[in-house]
């Protein structure tokens, strides 16, 4: 369709200044009996300013296709090419699919129950090394108030038996 229209577009800009040329001759055919028209007239006239019209109208569209068209032509060029490398990389990949038997997927999904397996190994491992740290940090707490309880009965241990000397060490 762009290619029709640009030969059309060609074709009634090269009929135009046909046109224009093929006109002044005829007016300077007319007949001495019709009023011969001023310049101002010729010029200024419906069917000249129409035909003016459309081939300002053809060039300022064919202006911007001229601006236009490249960077277009760019892009579909692009688009293209994207559009067969994406191709490419899908056959690429539907290859790399079938290419995988039935002994790689069996042996696929035996590794990903492994994984499940020692994923679950490890969350029971991580839950018990939990429960002992917290039962550790109980003991530590615990001994820690035993040594302060035996450290208070060996001071009054040692209170009494200075008081008992001293009783005792007075006659």
């Amino acid at each position: 369709n762009l290619y029709a229209f640009k030969i059309n577009k060609y074709s009634v800009l090269n009929e135009l200044p046909a046109q224009e040329a093929r006109e002044p001759d005829q007016s300077t055919q007319s007949s001495p009996n019709l009023p011969q028209k001023s310049d101002a007239e010729t010029c200024c006239s419906p069917k000249d300013q129409d035909v003016k019209g459309s081939l300002a109208a053809l060039q300022l569209s064919a202006g911007i296709l001229q601006i236009a068209e490249p960077p277009l032509d760019n892009v579909r060029a692009q688009l293209r090419e994207l559009i067969g490398r994406q191709n490419k990389i899908y056959v690429d990949l539907s290859r790399e699919k079938y290419k995988l038997d039935c002994s790689e997927v069996a042996r696929l999904n035996d590794m990903m129950s492994d994984v499940r397996r020692y994923k679950d190994k490890l969350i029971k491992i991580k839950r018990e090394m939990q429960g002992i740290y917290q039962r550790t940090k109980d003991l530590k707490k615990r001994s820690a108030n035993v040594a302060t309880c035996k450290q208070r009965d060996y001071q009054r241990k040692l209170e009494r038996q200075q008081q008992e000397e001293s009783l005792i060490g007075s006659p």
